[in-house]
């Protein structure tokens, strides 16, 4: 991604289920809590890490994060402060799921841990 989109970019497991989204280089879970950023790959798809600076994999098509398991894993990276997007864009629904890849796995966490309720 290189911040080119006009808005938040919808995420998906590659078995449909909606997971969060993209906005701009950063990658936000579906409660709107940054979960990862994506760093550009000359020649590549960019790859992704979470907050902590591990990778969790590559974007592929825009809108899905696979690993492929005969890769090598790069450099872990130093880790990031988390931010809140300021609101969740409008929920999307999910898709059909995806015909699985050879060596592919989905790279993100599963499942998502909602967030707290507001103290009363």
């Amino acid at each position: 991604m290189t911040g080119a989109a006009s808005g938040p970019v919808p995420v998906f497991r590659w078995n449909g289920a909606v997971w969060g989204f993209l906005d701009g280089n950063r990658l936000y879970d579906r409660y709107g809590r940054q979960a990862g950023w994506l760093e550009l790959v000359p020649g590549k798809a960019p790859d992704v890490f979470d907050l902590n600076g591990r990778f969790l994999g590559e974007l592929v098509d825009h809108h899905y994060v696979l690993r492929h398991t005969l890769r090598e894993e790069p450099v872990h990276r130093a880790p990031r402060v988390r931010s809140t997007h300021p609101a969740p864009p409008y929920p999307v629904p999910s898709r059909d799921a995806r015909i699985p890849r050879e060596d592919w796995t989905d790279g993100l966490p599963w499942p998502l841990v909602p967030p707290d309720p507001p103290a009363r």
